[in-house]
């Protein structure tokens, strides 16, 4: 400190460095946008009233289509010049040229000549061109007798900033020593002679281009607005005659095209809705503001940079006279007050200050002494952040050797594995394993695998030095696509990031900001790792703070509790959220946040949200010394398909203890009875065979149903319903016969093609047949009816039995159930026949719904998704 005391007080410093980098702002242009564009916008505030005695005469659409196509005769310009100087003008400005005689009609030419010498009021224009693509620059001036007669001449070129947008004109413009003063400039001099200084008169030859174009006194135009502020008055209207007396007597009349694809028309910084302003609308402004004295003068380069380097240093000036607290509000206060002195220039004195180098400067000022006087707060942080950085790599410890060989001895546990080699930076061997591998291959990503033949080698950056691993594989077995990842995120936990060069010239706030990064980067991706693994929990998980807040949750538990996400659960009150779970213990909610809070002890449950979700759930209490704080962890586990199962077997072994109990109980009875002792061999077939046949029946349909459940809709074939359902017929024929039951076939289409495995389908659509002939009486029909609706196959099959009651058409289908119908002795059938049909349907992405026919008896609906009738042909 005392060192730094004997040089230049730190506040001076500072202002030096900014007026140097505003200096070096303000001469190297760098800001030029930011210029035009504040130009542009305080432009707008010195709009002035356009001068009522200037007129522009549009060469329009309206003319082109009454007068033809351009260009036109020069007779016509003559008239209009006649029609002009006949109605009073003051001025006429014919922006038109005319470089060339018009060898079609030479007399045109000539009455333009007459009118314009005696009109004597006639200003026509001088361009620089190139008369073909790469050639020189000359200056085209009209016909020489044109020139000779006209009352002026003079440049019309408008200058282009680099965005494109015209803002000045050059009032001198010339080739070589030749300087034509601008046309507006040329007409001003004319009307008003004493308040202009007269230049040198222009050569009146055609000057080849010399390669320099000269050009000075530079004006930028102070727009009067956008484009059609002038009167505007169309060509063709003006030639009929069609204005009113008077209308220009004594006003100054340009003339020029603004028809789109003829004129010169530039965006400008009025520009409106992006609607460029014809050249002869800019030549008007100029004009009005030559006349005004309102043209816009830049200041010079030196000027700029002495005031641009002058008003930075003020708010360093200012500081020491200001508590620190105000110091930012004295920043703002000079800019403000050099924004209103810019602002001031431009609109009372029409000089241009460009502002952005200064403005930028003083924006700048109050961070750089701010900076400047809080350097040795960040040197104390540095270090603090530094000695934290050190203490932050002892907590992971790094891999040695011995646990790349233990993270090889995993991979080769997933993967087949044929060696692996590991070399220092020279190609040294340090260990291998396996079968040998080639020479290190030269890698030059870190921590990603390259592959040479059946060999994987990278590069891993070590404190000290860099390990080059190879692993071998078998050649057709290469690792890829997530092998690959995993072999990726293998090396990456071995790379050690070596440690920082304190001592560079990296300044101390660079330094920290590396740290912080570092620092937030590593606790990102603990972060996003602890939030993936939670995230992808097939089981809901909650923790609740001590005042009964949601602070951690996933997906998962939003699902279970009925929610769509899980940020929707923070901070909710969880006793709110859980009520949706009904518990099916003696338990309260309350009651099971006083155990696992106060008393500290998990409890187990199992719970129900409405309707059907069967959930387990665990509530744990945190561990206070390492969490933090208190409360507790909720786990939601989903058992809906265990206690289906439960439910599931419990009614297959009661209907085992029935159904397949009954006929052996009776058929053991039947044989120790008297009466089958003293009957015939005959009699006593006869009365086994009902009861065996039941048995067998069972049994059957057992093998039916588990070979439904196990069927693999992947290897489904092409198959034609109505034939299967012909075949269900035929086979239910005889039994139908026998009952005096009479079968009906209704199919409306003769194929109808889907996915499915035919031998379930046939059983399925002959166990509803079977089904519907049991319940029939005799002499009753039963229908069959088979249609296409839609994408789908739809079959039914009605019979005139007595029907399913109400309150069993939503659990026939359910397995092992009893239909309790008049005829009750074949209610087995039904429990698992139709569960049968059931399983087949939902294999088959199909519906079987019940329903009672409104004339009675049952009727059985069957949906199965089909092709249609044009992505299919018949094999």
């Amino acid at each position: 400190m005392n060192k730094r005391s004997r040089g230049l007080p730190e506040r001076f410093r500072s202002a030096l460095i900014l007026l140097l980098f505003t200096c070096l702002m303000a001469a190297s242009g760098w800001l030029w946008r930011w210029d035009q564009l504040l130009y542009d916008l305080q432009l707008g505030s010195l709009s002035a009233s356009p001068s009522d005695d200037i007129v522009i005469v549009a060469i329009d659409e309206k003319s082109l289509e009454a007068l033809g196509r351009w260009p036109w005769s020069r007779k016509i310009h003559a008239r209009l010049v006649e029609k002009l100087s006949l109605a009073g003008a003051k001025a006429i400005v014919l922006d038109v040229l005319f470089s060339e005689a018009d060898r079609t009609d030479p007399e045109g030419d000539i009455q333009l000549i007459h009118a314009i010498a005696a009109s004597d009021r006639v200003f026509m224009p001088v361009i620089l061109e190139q008369r073909r693509l790469g050639g020189m620059l000359i200056e085209s001036m009209p016909l020489p007798d044109m020139s000779n007669v006209a009352a002026g001449l003079g440049h019309v070129h408008i200058d282009l900033d680099a965005d494109g947008i015209a803002r000045g004109v050059y009032l001198y413009e010339g080739l070589g020593d030749v300087y034509w003063p601008h046309l507006m400039l040329s007409l001003y001099q004319w009307l008003e002679p004493e308040k202009v200084q007269t230049e040198p008169a222009p050569m009146t030859a055609q000057v080849p281009n010399v390669h320099i174009i000269s050009r000075h006194s530079h004006r930028l135009i102070p727009f009067t607005g956008p484009a059609g502020n002038y009167p505007r008055y169309s060509y063709s209207e003006v030639l009929e005659g069609a204005y009113m007396q008077d209308l220009f007597r004594d006003r100054i009349v340009i003339v020029g095209v603004t028809a789109t694809g003829l004129g010169d028309a530039l965006p400008t910084p009025v520009s409106g809705h992006g609607v460029p302003m014809p050249g002869v609308e800019i030549n008007a402004n100029i004009f009005d503001s030559l006349r005004r004295d309102a043209s816009i003068e830049q200041v010079g380069f030196t000027s700029h940079l002495i005031g641009s380097g002058l008003f930075v240093v003020i708010p360093f000036l200012l500081y020491a006279y200001f508590p620190t607290r105000f110091a930012p509000l004295v920043s703002l206060s000079v800019l403000i007050g050099f924004a209103l002195i810019d602002w001031v220039l431009l609109r009372g004195m029409h000089v241009w200050f460009p502002p952005s180098a200064t403005m930028l400067g003083l924006g700048l000022s109050y961070p750089l002494w701010s900076w400047r006087r809080l350097d040795q707060a960040v040197r104390y942080l540095n270090d603090q952040l530094e000695r934290m950085q050190r203490e932050q790599r002892h907590l992971s410890a790094q891999q040695p050797q011995g646990d790349l060989v233990g993270a090889i001895q995993f991979i080769s546990q997933l993967m087949p594995l044929s060696g692996w080699a590991l070399h220092d930076s020279n190609g040294k061997l340090l260990m291998h394993g396996g079968e040998p591998l080639n020479e290190p291959m030269d890698t030059k990503v870190q921590g990603k695998w390259q592959r040479a033949g059946a060999e994987l080698w990278t590069r891993i950056p070590r404190i000290d030095t860099q390990w080059q691993v190879g692993l071998l594989w078998p050649r057709t077995q290469v690792p890829q696509g997530r092998s690959l990842q995993l072999l990726n995120d293998f090396a990456q936990q071995f790379i050690e990031e070596p440690e920082e060069n304190h001592d560079s010239v990296l300044e101390r706030v660079e330094l920290r900001m590396q740290q912080m990064q570092q620092v937030n980067v590593r606790l990102q991706r603990f972060r996003h790792l602890i939030n993936n693994a939670v995230g992808q929990m097939d089981d809901g998980l909650m923790v609740i703070n001590s005042l009964g807040q949601v602070v951690i949750s996933n997906p998962r538990a939003a699902f279970y509790i009925g929610y769509e996400k899980d940020a929707d659960l923070l901070g909710e009150d969880a006793s709110k959220l859980l009520r949706v779970l009904e518990i099916r213990d003696a338990w309260h909610w309350p009651e099971v946040f006083q155990h696992v809070l106060l008393e500290g002890e998990p409890i187990r449950f199992e719970a129900l949200r409405a309707p059907d979700t069967e959930l387990f759930v665990q509530l744990k209490p945190l561990d206070e010394a390492g969490a933090g704080m208190h409360g507790m962890i909720v786990n939601l586990s989903y058992i809906g398909t265990l206690k289906r199962s439960e439910r599931t077997r419990v009614k297959m072994l009661n209907f085992l203890s029935h159904d397949i109990r009954s006929p052996i109980t009776s058929l053991l009875s039947l044989t120790q009875s008297r009466k089958v002792q003293e009957s015939t061999a005959g009699e006593l077939a006869e009365q086994i065979q009902p009861l065996a046949r039941r048995s067998l029946k069972l049994a059957d349909n057992f093998l039916q149903l588990a070979r439904a459940e196990a069927a693999d809709s992947t290897h489904f074939e092409d198959t034609d319903f109505v034939s299967v359902a012909h075949n269900a017929v035929d086979e239910a024929y005889v039994q139908a016969k026998a009952s005096g039951i009479i079968l009906r076939r209704q199919f409306d289409e003769d194929e109808i093609w889907l996915q499915g495995d035919l031998g379930l389908l046939e059983r399925a659509l002959f166990n509803l047949l079977e089904n519907a002939i049991k319940f029939s009486p005799p002499g009753s029909e039963i229908v069959m009816r088979v249609s296409r609706e839609d994408s789908c196959v739809v079959c039914t099959i009605q019979d005139q039995g007595p029907g399913i009651p109400q309150d069993q058409l939503t659990s026939i289908f359910m397995p092992f159930t009893h239909a309790e119908t008049e005829n009750t002795s074949q209610g087995n059938g039904v429990g698992l026949g139709l569960s049968f049909v059931k399983v087949v349907a939902d294999k088959h992405r199909g519906t079987i719904e019940a329903a009672n026919g409104e004339a009675g008896g049952s009727m059985f609906t069957l949906r199965i998704p089909c092709e249609s009738e044009s992505t299919h042909s018949q094999p």
